[in-house]
This record gives C-alpha cells, sequence and structure tokens, in this order.
C-alpha cells in the first residue's frame, strides 16, 4: 500500500514537472488602467526565458488598438475568446492599418501577452522593454 502511493506521488510529480517545462509561465498579469480622461497607458517589464507578461483590458468592437513596444526583442499578441487565433501586433504586422493600430472586432476582454522569440528564450535572454497601450 504505501509502495503504491510512492508510485503515484512520483508519477503525479514527474507529470508536474514535465508541464511546467513545456508550458510558459506567465511573469506578471496586469489590469490596463488609464487615468481618468486618457486613452493611452504605459508599462514595462523585463521577460526571462520562455515567461511573458500578461495585460488585460475591456474594449468595444470598432475601437482602435495601437501597442507601441520599446526596448528587447519581444512581440505583441493579442487574444480574444473569439478569435480563432491570437493576432501578432508587432510594428510590421499585415493586421495593423497605415497608422498602425489594429480594429478591435468584438466586445469584451481582450488579453495582450508580451513575448520573446523562443530562440532568444532558449539562449536565456532577458529583454527590458516598455509599452504603450492606446485604446480608441
Amino acid at each position: 500500500m504505501i509502495l503504491q502511493k510512492s508510485s503515484t506521488l512520483l508519477t503525479s510529480g514527474l507529470i508536474a514537472v514535465a508541464v511546467a517545462m513545456t508550458t510558459p509561465a506567465m511573469a506578471k498579469n496586469t489590469d490596463v488602467r488609464f487615468v481618468k480622461g486618457a486613452t493611452s497607458a504605459n508599462y514595462q517589464g523585463q521577460l526571462k526565458g520562455y515567461t511573458y507578461d500578461t495585460y488585460t483590458f475591456y474594449a468595444k468592437k470598432g475601437q482602435h488598438l495601437k501597442v507601441t513596444l520599446a526596448g528587447g526583442n519581444v512581440d505583441p499578441m493579442l487574444f480574444h475568446s473569439k478569435l480563432s487565433d491570437s493576432v501578432n501586433l508587432g510594428q510590421y504586422s499585415s493586421a495593423l492599418d497605415k497608422n498602425g493600430a489594429y480594429t478591435l472586432p468584438y466586445d469584451g476582454k481582450y488579453t495582450l501577452r508580451v513575448v520573446q522569440p523562443r530562440s532568444q528564450a532558449r539562449q536565456g535572454k532577458t529583454p527590458k522593454y516598455w509599452v504603450n497601450i492606446a485604446i480608441r
């Protein structure tokens, strides 16, 4: 009986380690807040390895989202429960209009993840970044 419990605990522990090694860890989760009367907010962060930072906000269909990043080699990826895939909002993304903004297709909660390329993460890079999130 004790051997069976130990075996089960060991198996559970190995599965947990495997999941932790293959699943990127979220470094921080920030609710985006605008100062009264403002249409944008600034944040800063630093990524380590496969971690990513998450910025959550609510917006309406038709609003324009512009994400400006400075600093290390990082990319902004946008998520919404109704989007079939994430949207790359990087500087050269085809999803952006001529002003560098993305027109939001749905009402509701959006999540912006700031990530670094996998090749950088493998090398152990720890880029610092500054992000401006503007919704109009």
